[in-house]
């Protein structure tokens, strides 16, 4: 990830221990308790675990189609 990213990403990760669902953040589509955050063409895909309180941040990865959203579990 470009150094331009980095840091606007690290400062989204860290506000979700605030707000897990920003206004920004979906749900995938069969896949529930995963979200995900744009950044321009950055996604951060991530589990939400409310009954645990845990929020782990799966993949940052470079949106390039469907494919982005493969392989997460």
């Amino acid at each position: 990830m470009p150094g331009n990213y980095r840091q606007r990403a690290r400062r989204l990760i860290e506000a979700l221990t605030d707000a897990p669902r920003p206004s920004g953040a979906k749900e995938l589509r069969d896949l529930p308790g995963r979200y995900r955050i744009r950044l321009n063409g950055w996604r951060i895909i991530y589990h939400l675990d409310d009954e645990n309180l845990i929020i782990l941040i799966l993949r940052v990865r470079r949106k390039t189609g469907p494919e982005t959203y493969q392989d997460i579990e």
